[in-house]
């Protein structure tokens, strides 16, 4: 899979951009606020329609309601067209195409398929446990779209439930109406748990030999993933029916559901110890980037290879992270670069200055 052109009009800081992408290796280069991650970002949104930052309200060019992202994607040797019109009006509504068709959301997301690597990314093991689910979701709807239908419709029960929750403390509502909602917790949850165990246990397979190339750190890492147990949908099922029985009592007094994934968490551990406390800045980067790499082959789907996104990062990893990555890459994932400081390396070279925007090298 590989990006053959980029358009966008209205977008961040661009009235109107068409990009001709010539190379596996794409740098974009210039100085700050020239809008490099906002290329990305058109890349990413075409693949999973929303952004990566929490700023989206700005993803409309100032003074515009109107935006558009067309990406040519060349797939199984055949080219192909996504296309997202977005409308600012009382919210953000949005159209789809596909092959100039039009499309419901489902049939055309993760037609695309990316990973992103960028600079926020290396607190992912020391911030709070809502960036790591947030993280598990954006990878496994990549993987399976019904995991993306399946998140949705979780977070909707489990708002209906939390609100009978508040009813049944204030005594008017019953417990009964609890036990409906709780069966459709677990039978939302319960894939959602099993589809995470999947790819914690595919991680758990290779995490440490990739760590330990990157790092050059010699040392088991395992993935610790704290949800419900069992290793079987059966099994997860009982346990996910015991604990919220077990859990009654509190939710109601809390109004607030406390059992299910949206409680899941996962963390790195080395010889029963968690590692973010104990590692270096250095350590943290490569512990991400032995993520991302894992993650581009998790969601590879035999010659459907994803998308890399790297974010002002690449000029701060040292020369042997630096080294193992681009030897990784090379001939497997297309790959796009943003950074500040042009890169010396085969590429194309897309040189970003505020009065041009931008300029091939």
């Amino acid at each position: 899979m590989k990006v053959k052109q980029i358009a966008i009009k209205n977008f961040r800081n661009y009235p109107e951009l068409i990009l001709d992408i010539t190379s596996d290796f794409v740098v974009l280069s210039g100085p700050n606020a020239v809008g490099k991650t906002n290329l990305l970002e058109s890349v990413y949104f075409a693949s999973l329609f929303k952004s990566f930052r929490d700023d989206s309200e700005f993803i409309f060019m100032k003074n515009t309601t109107t935006a558009e992202v067309k990406v040519v994607v060349e797939r199984r040797g055949q080219e192909h067209t996504v296309e997202i019109f977005l409308e600012q009006r009382d919210k953000i509504y949005a159209n789809f195409k596909q092959d100039g068709v039009t499309k419901r959301r489902r049939d055309v997301q993760g037609f695309l398929n990316v990973v992103i690597f960028e600079p926020s990314d290396v607190s992912m093991f020391t911030a709070g446990p809502e960036g790591r689910r947030r993280y598990l979701n954006m990878v496994l709807s990549q993987k399976d779209i019904q995991y993306l239908e399946d998140v949705a419709n979780y977070k909707k029960v489990l708002g209906q439930k939390n609100r009978v929750l508040q009813q049944i403390k204030a005594k008017v509502a019953t417990q009964e109406e609890l036990t409906l909602w709780n069966e459709q917790i677990i039978r939302l949850g319960v894939p959602i748990i099993m589809a995470r165990k999947r790819f914690i246990s595919f991680l758990n397979q290779h995490f440490s030999e990739v760590y330990s190339n990157i790092s050059g750190f010699h040392r088991p890492v395992e993935v610790e993933y704290e949800t419900l147990g069992g290793t079987t949908q059966e099994e997860v099922e009982s346990s996910f029916r015991k604990a919220l029985a077990e859990q009654t009592a509190k939710e109601i007094a809390i109004s607030t559901s406390v059992v299910g994934p949206h409680r899941d968490d996962f963390n790195l551990k080395s010889d029963g110890l968690f590692l973010s406390p104990f590692s270096s800045r250095g350590e943290l980067r490569s512990q991400v980037l032995a993520l991302k790499v894992l993650e581009l082959e998790y969601i590879s789907k035999g010659e459907d290879k994803p998308i890399l996104l790297l974010d002002d990062v690449l000029s701060e990893l040292d020369d042997q992270r630096r080294t193992f990555l681009l030897k990784y890459l090379q001939g497997k994932f297309q790959t796009f670069i943003t950074t500040t400081h042009p890169l010396e390396m085969p590429a194309q070279h897309v040189t970003l200055t505020p009065s041009t925007q931008e300029e091939e090298a």
